[in-house]
């Protein structure tokens, strides 16, 4: 892999992690003034070769009149895609820029240790596999979600109950939080069954602390091996 795919896959977790939170923003103000109000009709993009696409402003003032009315504290289908597409996004990046010897995998091994390492990468697949290959409004598992990293941890000896304890004061002290910060993932790989719902095995909160963390990671890299700012 070239040092040019690296940073693409690096700046994907970036990207994804900057407008997670901005979608969050938006999310919460279409719930704060109702938006659909202000939808023209059509909306009109020029693609390139001067082609016209016209988006159907009934179909987004029904999307925006649905957040206005879903009460705080409950999750709305715009919540739903931003959340899932940016975790989605950022284990994507993380594993394309892990996939082979590079000054980052070196720089995330050195911080974590070899087995916390394999621990780390083993729990980022499988939430990349589920949300690339997962159809059900429920996100319930596939076998061929886990299947591939299971008979991996068996081939090389490791327990199929997998841990990732992130602590922000030991790994990543450069950045800006309490020095108890942290928290703690678990996926038994063993145990796991087809149609079994992810979020009991990786709840919401796992998911954004997990996405945050790597996001982090990639900051620290990028100031303390890269050198910028």
């Amino acid at each position: 892999m070239t040092a040019t795919l690296i940073d693409d896959a690096l700046l994907l977790v970036e990207q994804n992690f900057y407008f997670l939170h901005a979608g969050e923003f938006f999310a919460l103000w279409s719930r704060r003034e109702n938006l659909g109000e202000r939808v023209p009709p059509r909306l009109v993009k020029v693609f390139e070769g001067n082609v016209p696409y016209v988006f159907d402003g009934g179909l987004i003032e029904t999307v925006l009149h649905h957040e206005y009315a879903t009460p705080d504290g409950e999750g709305s289908l715009f919540e739903y895609f931003v959340e899932f597409n940016a975790f989605r996004g950022v284990a994507m990046g993380m594993l394309e820029a892990l996939r082979e010897d590079s000054p980052f995998r070196a720089f995330l091994i050195a911080r974590l240790g070899e087995a916390r390492y394999e621990n780390f990468v083993d729990i980022v697949a499988f939430v990349r596999n589920v949300l690339s290959h997962n159809t059900h409004a429920e996100i319930l598992l596939n076998a061929k979600d886990y299947e591939g990293r299971r008979k991996r941890i068996v081939r090389m000896g490791r327990s199929t109950e997998v841990t990732f304890v992130a602590h922000y004061g030991i790994d990543l002290p450069e950045i800006n939080v309490p020095e108890d910060y942290g928290f703690g993932l678990r996926v038994d790989f063993g145990a796991l069954e087809p149609s079994q719902p992810f979020l009991e095995i990786l709840s919401m909160g796992d998911l954004m602390l997990l996405t945050e963390w790597c996001f982090n990671a990639v900051m620290v890299y990028r100031e303390r091996v890269e050198g910028r700012e």
